[in-house]
């Protein structure tokens, strides 16, 4: 079994479906980790979900776009923030695709995850933890059995019925990048040495996925004018899509 790993796709299916390809990934035999924000952006969500189900070994990360778009399954909120940040482009392409009411759908958001950790102690999250706090400002009551990232990663945040700082904190990013600066070199950030790796998304940045000591970023500006990446999580070995605005000409996607 190959272990790939993928960026935000924020709605391009286009572009889900060629990385796909370029990389060799196999359905029935690889894994793939979603970093999350499947949703919002460009107007192919409910295909990129379709695609993602049809995937035998997959583990689905949530993202802050994707808490929005579970909110809207379970309890039909359309917050403004989220409808002017991409949410709109979900909301008309389910009405398009008919499949509001699909179960399928509906788990899929329900049962994303918040982290994932591998054998090999690789943590595969969207965005990251406040790495600073410490458990009693975050008062939660007893921490005997959690760990410090646990509690962290954890932490609520006023962004969707479900929305964790995990979700939406860039502090593991913003740290990793002023330790190793902005060219790809290997190393490990002291304040993430308890990972072997990490893979995030979140925030965007064009071009290769950017190597921060034991850090990476996956988000290659997908939602934007940008390219969708996959990554093989062993060799490093990574895939882009062509320009995800060019795949959608006729669309605005996040602008």
């Amino acid at each position: 079994m190959k272990k790939f790993v993928i960026g935000d796709i924020h709605g391009s299916n286009k572009a889900l479906l060629q990385v796909l390809e370029k990389s060799g990934f196999d359905k029935e035999s690889d894994l793939l980790i979603s970093l999350g924000d499947v949703a919002d952006g460009w107007n192919e969500v409910p295909e990129c979900v379709d695609t993602l189900l049809s995937i035998k070994n997959l583990i689905a990360i949530r993202g802050n776009h994707d808490v929005w778009c579970y909110d809207w399954f379970e309890m039909g909120a359309t917050p403004l923030i989220w409808t002017q940040q991409g949410g709109q482009a979900t909301l008309d392409a389910y009405v398009r695709a008919g499949k509001m009411t699909e179960y399928s759908h509906k788990a899929f958001w329900k049962n994303q995850v918040d982290w994932y950790i591998d054998d090999e102690n690789r943590l595969f999250i969207h965005a990251g933890w406040d790495y600073t706090l410490t458990p009693i400002e975050l008062s939660v009551g007893d921490v005997s059995d959690r760990t410090m990232f646990e509690l962290q990663a954890n932490a609520s945040v006023n962004a969707g019925s479900i929305a964790r700082e995990c979700h939406w904190d860039r502090s593991v990013l913003s740290g990793a990048r002023s330790a190793f600066g902005d060219k790809n070199r290997p190393g490990k950030f002291k304040a993430l040495e308890q990972f072997k790796e990490i893979y995030i998304g979140h925030t965007a940045m064009n071009g290769e996925p950017k190597q921060f000591g034991n850090l990476w970023n996956l988000d290659t500006g997908a939602g934007w004018n940008g390219q969708l990446t996959i990554m093989d999580i062993d060799s490093k070995e990574f895939w882009q899509s062509d320009n995800v605005k060019d795949l959608h000409p006729d669309q605005l996607g996040r602008f």
